[in-house]
């Protein structure tokens, strides 16, 4: 057999794998959808900067335990379709086959180690995104947190004057993947996370926008959508990221966009997309529109134009002939610039 794309090569080295999206959140993607991307039958649904940002977490088939996997950190660029490039595909495969053949799972060499870091199509993740695969994956498979949690977990169910400066970013999220079954530690920190000190919180709302805040937490965070303080607002946007969906968050921020700040914008479309999907769209962008800042609304729009679930919504809105004013003048001076 002819392997054509990446998930092919995975299951003909008879491998069993996992694939998390790194561009927008660490989140899973199913194998069948991670299939579909790499042989170009349906977009990238979570483009950045015009490419598909990949954690592949694989080991080999048919063994009496959990091994411990191999991982790759893949950055592959987007055609103008939103496709996954086939020849960056074809290049990558070509630079692996050619140092391991087809069973990719075998032991690397240092110098193998090496030329393989030397590839194009790998990249270095922020800390940050690093410590959130691992949560997410310890917890999938249900292994222990890492010695950093049972500090995180003290001091955000009791907050102390210092004690967060000592704290992993790794115990954070590791947490943060955990509050499902933490029933304890998700209502002390939907208590706390607007008193709880700047770096702390900024770092935990960090952690939670790559996870789904369990239900006990959403009341707390979606008041901090209209805090008074623009540092709670911001952090509780990106603590509910996972919760872009929920209605009721849909009409906080129907309340908040009208008067939302650039930063706020920048972070709606950035982690809470799917939440454009619909009738905030049009009242998003007219906020944007409002702030005359043509920079920031040519990036906003580029972004929202770029993910396939609002490009739809966003084409559909600006072709109409009753686009508010601020708006219509936007539009038109964006694409005047294209």
């Amino acid at each position: 057999m002819t392997i054509t794309n990446l998930a092919e090569l995975l299951s003909e080295s008879q491998s069993d794998f996992v694939v998390y999206d790194l561009g927008r959140r660490v989140q899973a993607i199913d194998a069948d959808t991670f299939s579909a991307i790499c042989a170009q039958q349906r977009p990238y649904p979570y483009p950045l900067q015009d490419h598909a940002w990949f954690a592949v977490v694989f080991w080999p088939q048919r063994t009496a335990e959990q091994p411990e996997p191999f991982l790759w950190f893949l950055k592959m660029p987007l055609d103008e379709r939103g496709l996954l490039n086939h020849a960056a595909q074809q290049e990558f495969m070509t630079h692996v086959i050619a140092m391991l053949g087809q069973q990719i799972t075998g032991a690397l060499s240092d110098e193998q180690e090496q030329q393989l870091q030397q590839s194009a199509y790998l990249f270095t993740p922020s800390e940050a995104k690093r410590a959130a695969v691992h949560a997410q994956l310890t917890a999938r498979w249900q292994r222990p947190p890492s010695r950093y949690y049972q500090a995180a977990q003290s001091e955000l169910l009791q907050p102390t004057a210092e004690g967060w400066q000592q704290l992993g970013i790794q115990g954070i999220h590791d947490v943060a993947a955990r509050l499902h079954d933490d029933a304890a530690t998700a209502t002390a920190i939907a208590e706390n996370f607007a008193q709880y000190p700047e770096p702390l919180q900024n770092a935990l709302a960090e952690a939670l926008e790559h996870t789904a805040a369990p239900q006990t937490m959403k009341e707390q965070l979606l008041a901090g959508v209209t805090s008074n303080s623009s540092q709670v607002r911001l952090n509780s946007l990106r603590a509910l990221a996972g919760l872009a969906s929920d209605a009721t968050l849909q009409q906080h921020l129907a309340q908040r966009i009208p008067v939302a700040t650039a930063d706020e914008l920048v972070i709606i479309v950035a982690r809470l997309w799917p939440a454009l999907c619909g009738d905030l769209m049009e009242a998003y962008l007219l906020r944007c529109a409002e702030l005359n800042n043509s920079a920031l609304f040519a990036g906003i729009v580029r972004d929202i134009l770029r993910l396939p679930d609002t490009r739809i919504f966003a084409l559909g809105l600006v072709q109409r002939n009753d686009l508010p004013t601020p708006l219509y003048k936007a539009w038109q001076q964006f694409i005047g610039a294209q």
